[in-house]
């Protein structure tokens, strides 16, 4: 079922929130979603409000709601299903209202089973956030017969959906049976297996998934979460999926992933607006000052009432932009030429651009490409507290130490296609120390590939395997 709800935060700023009740709570997936460390960072009245206006907490559950009551913010650039439609025309409001004409964009048509439920959300309008469920459907006169009279009249251009949400209601129920013992309800990678396991598991609220075929600023299209579905992670505990999810089950777990996914980045984000001025430890900061607490928490009264809006426009646009250009042909990598052809020549200028200064490879991957550059002795800085980490090597944007593939292997966790290889040169591993080369002529990043996958077969780094020798040349070489 559906419920609408619209929410002002000021009166120029309205979000309209589709409820999606998953009705899960019979399935046996009772679960809720975990607030972010990130958010637990901050004091508690910038985490749950001031009075009536709301805080991160509030914000994030406005907008995504709850595991067994699930928020379509319809904004977000998510599949919610459905079939969008208006009013046609006022019903008669001195009457119980038991049929409805509707109209919907021409081409559209309704399937009506008489063994299924049918039903009408309102979205605008006096009828919001009523539900309605159709008895009947007339295709001809387009009208939509009741089984109970609605309890406010809608008005002609009303905007209703039909079965909205069931994609991601779909995608939840899949997510939790076959993800979250890993990924965790939240999107979070802490599931309770997630502790046994190396590398762990990835955590969405970043907004960052390191294997894609879209450029280094773009985020990750569909068609790569659905490619790590279809073919897993080689090197980790991620399977395919193949045999377990047909097409429809594999686009809802995508669509409920990226629901995850922007509802952990717009907390993250949101947290960012008020962390400088209302972390814990800036507040501690600010104390130490001579400021008083009180007027800390005035201020972020004001904070919230004057400046929210358009700090919450900024981060609601930058997500939208985002997460639709992903989908675009501009954000996937094409190279502008086919594959050099792979020989011992272009192996060998492979491997001169992996040791070179300007590229240099070899720092991290080592000079015998086992993945022991002197890179991985180094101890980093924290981005975040700008202290060195307890543990030597490279670290992603998860604070996990990322050991660099050991080539010599053969095993490459992004795909072992040619094409994967240039992808992961040419735009690096986002969320990682693995850089993008996005400036390397394309004929070189295939010179490189080319080397890459020739290193498993060299019997020592640098020397590709010995060729064979017929017989026949042998006793020709001999005359």
């Amino acid at each position: 079922m559906l419920v609408q709800t619209q929410k002002y935060l000021t009166t120029s700023l309205a979000v309209i929130v589709v409820t999606i009740l998953a009705g899960c709570g019979q399935s046996g997936f009772d679960s809720e979603f975990a607030t972010s460390e990130h958010t637990q960072s901050l004091i508690r009245e910038a985490q749950t409000g001031v009075g009536e206006l709301p805080g991160v907490t509030d914000l994030v559950d406005e907008r995504f709601g709850t595991p067994q009551d699930l928020q379509a913010w319809t904004r977000l650039p998510i599949d919610f299903g459905g079939t969008t439609g208006r009013v046609a025309s006022a019903p008669d409001a001195s009457a119980a209202v038991k049929e409805l004409t509707l109209e919907f964009d021409e081409g559209t048509s309704i399937d009506f089973d008489p063994q299924k439920t049918l039903e009408i959300q309102f979205i605008t309008g006096a009828a919001a956030p009523l539900t309605a469920v159709v008895s009947s459907w007339s295709a001809e006169n387009r009208v939509a017969s009741l089984t109970t009279a609605l309890e406010a009249a809608p008005a002609a251009g009303d905007v209703i959906v039909l079965n909205g949400g069931e994609p991601l209601q779909h995608g939840r129920v899949l997510y939790m049976r076959h993800c979250a013992h890993c990924h965790g309800t939240t999107g979070d990678g802490q599931g309770p297996t997630a502790e046994y396991l190396v590398p762990r598991p990835r955590d969405y609220r970043h907004g960052v998934f390191k294997f894609t075929s879209t450029t280094a600023q773009d985020k990750a299209s569909r068609d790569d979460l659905q490619r790590v579905l279809r073919n897993g992670v080689p090197g980790t505990y991620m399977p395919s999926f193949v045999p377990m999810l047909n097409e429809t089950e594999l686009h809802d777990v995508v669509e409920y992933v990226r629901f995850l996914t922007m509802r952990g980045e717009f907390e993250r984000r949101m947290v960012n607006e008020l962390a400088a001025d209302y972390s814990r430890q800036a507040v501690e900061t600010r104390k130490s000052g001579g400021e008083s607490y009180n007027d800390i928490v005035k201020e972020l009264k004001g904070f919230l009432e004057s400046d929210l809006a358009d700090s919450l426009e900024f981060v609601s646009d930058d997500l939208v932009t985002a997460w639709t250009n992903a989908d675009t042909p501009d954000a996937v990598i094409v190279p502008t030429m086919a594959r050099v052809p792979d020989s011992p020549d272009s192996r060998r200028r492979g491997r001169e651009l992996y040791l070179s200064s300007a590229i240099n490879c070899a720092d991290c991957h080592g000079i015998a490409a086992e993945g022991n550059g002197p890179q991985t002795t180094i101890f980093e800085k924290n981005p975040v507290t700008q202290q060195l980490y307890k543990e030597p090597g490279l670290h992603d944007v998860w604070d996990h130490v990322n050991q660099p593939r050991n080539l010599r292997r053969g095993i490459y966790r992004g795909g072992r296609r040619p094409i994967d290889l240039f992808c992961r040169i040419q735009a690096g591993i986002k969320g990682s120390r693995m850089p993008s080369f996005k400036n390397l002529p394309h004929e070189d990043i295939w010179h490189i590939v080319n080397y890459v996958l020739s290193i498993p077969f060299e019997p020592e780094p640098g020397h590709g395997p010995t060729p064979s020798v017929s017989p026949a040349a042998e006793a020709a070489a001999s005359l």
